[in-house]
């Protein structure tokens, strides 16, 4: 036994408190007297000059705009994020390391190379970009929630290979935010770093395990973040915190060097991808990364050199189909204001004169139970051997992963139940493309794309799905592999999303996930959806969400 967790836990949250330069808190009065929606904080606390308010809600391009026309500096820009990064801290525990120091020496490295030469040194010059803590970035931790990692004891890691191509674009790295232990939750909580909490609700989850960075932008204190999913992980904290998230296809971004919570498995892939308030930041994002003068595919043995393209939809403007799933996934139902975002989102659809049609979740559930099973299958040892090093306690949604581990399968997974696990993934995948493919039929082509809750819940207060763990309608397409984005709809309403009547649950769970729906109490979370596309159609995805946003704009 190691030195024990609490021991490392109090070094790191020293080390974090002493990185915060006291003249950016905001005074104790704010945060005593905020309210339920956080967001509004910034804007009403008077602790930001109007410069910096202007900064923090410009979206990426604009500031990367600014900042090349030298209307902004880029030590401005990061004096103004790093400030809103704490006020975010303050309000939702969102942060891990704090690299400010070198963030701004950095930014005047940028402003002093675009004085003297004119020129720019990529196409992120200056951008301040969160990234989650899974990220490598020497010499500070990369503690994934995780007591083993916490302190950096462990070997050194090199840099993970996304942080190095973004750096070279003229990324500015200033935070890293917080995730639950092993990024195998879906709210972010560890026995190191405590709960991370909701922007627009401080008595809901903020999501995870990317929930550091749904926090921290919804509270303004990035205008770009990288996360990381491997059942939800980019789009579930997107959702809650009313964000775009995409998580991508695997194989379209490089991911060499990213610290993972299950170590060397293969089956269920993992990815990286951008998180934002804006749709626009999404796109630069894809297309800069994604460009031939990149070429992440020449570093990434895992990266396809397939570059980014624009106006995948074609003929342009034609009109697009949609299946939707507005109700349950076969196995629970949403919420009632999720209901109404769908419907919300249909109306609009057929108003701009696209097709929307029920898609049965038919495999759903046999694919949700694939993933569980495997993650519990494959992590648990990769987990409990490293929190058992430091007598780390496991939260209730992952007993599983203990358990599996205390049944003695202590990691051995013989050569024929894997075999057998990859078939089953593999049929699956190909069943659910043939489903896809035969939409296409009556001289119509295939559906372009489906719509669907990212979860049940609009946000689940803090600490529910420690006991109602449900990550099915995310989960499902890292099986498959598809591409996927959420977007924005509307937030819960009070007085028009009242609690199902005469309604029968599919099973115990989800009698138990709708009991939790209080109106009064869910009032103003976000409601949002994802949007889904075949495998490697990732361009195709983000066109999808921006003529949905279109339609629904036409239509408010």
């Amino acid at each position: 036994m190691g030195q024990h967790y609490k021991e490392i836990a109090a070094i790191a949250l020293q080390r974090r408190e002493n990185a915060i330069p006291k003249e950016l808190l905001l005074p104790e009065k704010s945060i005593l007297q905020s309210p339920r929606n956080l967001t509004t904080v910034p804007q009403i606390s008077g602790h930001f000059t109007p410069q910096e308010l202007e900064i923090i809600d410009t979206d990426a391009a604009g500031i990367l705009l600014k900042i090349k026309q030298r209307t902004w500096k880029s030590v401005d820009v990061t004096k103004a994020f790093c400030k809103a990064a704490i006020v975010a801290q303050q309000l939702t525990n969102c942060l891990t390391e704090i690299l400010f120091s070198e963030a701004l020496e950095h930014a005047k490295f940028l402003d002093t190379h675009l004085e003297t030469t004119g020129e720019i040194i990529g196409a992120l010059h200056g951008l301040p970009i969160s990234l989650k803590d899974c990220m490598i970035t020497p010499p500070y931790p990369s503690s994934i929630g995780m007591a083993y990692y916490a302190n950096g004891a462990t070997k050194p890691q090199e840099e993970t290979l996304l942080v190095s191509i973004l750096k070279r674009l003229g990324a500015v790295f200033y935070v890293k935010t917080t995730t639950p232990t092993a990024m195998m939750m879906m709210e972010t909580i560890s026995n190191v770093w405590g709960e991370t909490n909701n922007a627009y609700h401080k008595g809901v989850s903020a999501g995870g395990s990317s929930g550091g960075e749904g926090a921290l932008l919804a509270m303004r204190g990035s205008p770009l973040g990288i996360g990381t999913d491997i059942g939800g992980s980019i789009r579930i904290p997107s959702a809650f915190n009313s964000l775009f998230g995409l998580k991508p296809t695997f194989g379209r971004f490089p991911v060499y060097g990213a610290r993972s919570g299950i170590l060397g498995q293969d089956y269920i892939y993992s990815n990286n991808g951008p998180m934002s308030r804006s749709l626009k930041a999404l796109k630069l994002y894809c297309r800069t990364i994604l460009s031939s003068d990149v070429s992440p595919w020449t570093l990434d043995p895992k990266c396809l050199p397939v570059p980014w393209r624009q106006d995948v939809i074609q003929p342009k403007g034609r009109k697009l189909r949609f299946g939707i799933i507005s109700d349950n996934d076969g196995q629970v139902s949403i919420h009632p204001p999720i209901v109404r975002g769908l419907a919300m989102t249909k109306a609009a659809l057929e108003a701009a004169g696209h097709e929307v049609f029920e898609w049965a979740p038919t495999d759903h559930a046999e694919i949700a139970e694939l993933l569980n099973a495997s993650f519990h299958t494959l992590g648990g040892a990769a987990i409990l051997e490293l929190t058992r090093c430091h007598d780390e306690p496991i939260f209730g949604s992952m007993k599983e992963y203990e358990e599996t581990y205390n049944r003695g399968e202590n990691g051995t997974l013989g050569p024929t139940k894997l075999r057998q696990m990859i078939i089953k993934r593999n049929a699956l995948q190909k069943a659910y493309l043939d489903r896809w493919s035969a939409t296409g039929k009556d001289g119509k082509q295939a559906m372009d794309g489906i719509i669907l809750p990212t979860s049940p819940w609009t946000a689940p207060r803090l600490g529910i799905t420690q006991t109602l763990f449900n990550v099915n309608y995310t989960g499902v397409f890292n099986v498959l592999d598809y591409p996927v984005c959420t977007f924005p709809v509307t937030f819960a309403d009070k007085n028009l999303d009242h609690i199902r009547t005469s309604w029968t649950p599919l099973n115990e769970q989800d009698g138990l996930i709708q009991s939790d729906y209080d109106p009064e109490f869910y009032d103003g979370t976000p409601v949002a959806l994802q949007c889904v596309g075949r495998r490697l159609e990732d361009e195709n995805v983000l066109e999808m969400v921006e003529i949905i946003l279109d339609a629904l704009n036409s239509g408010s």
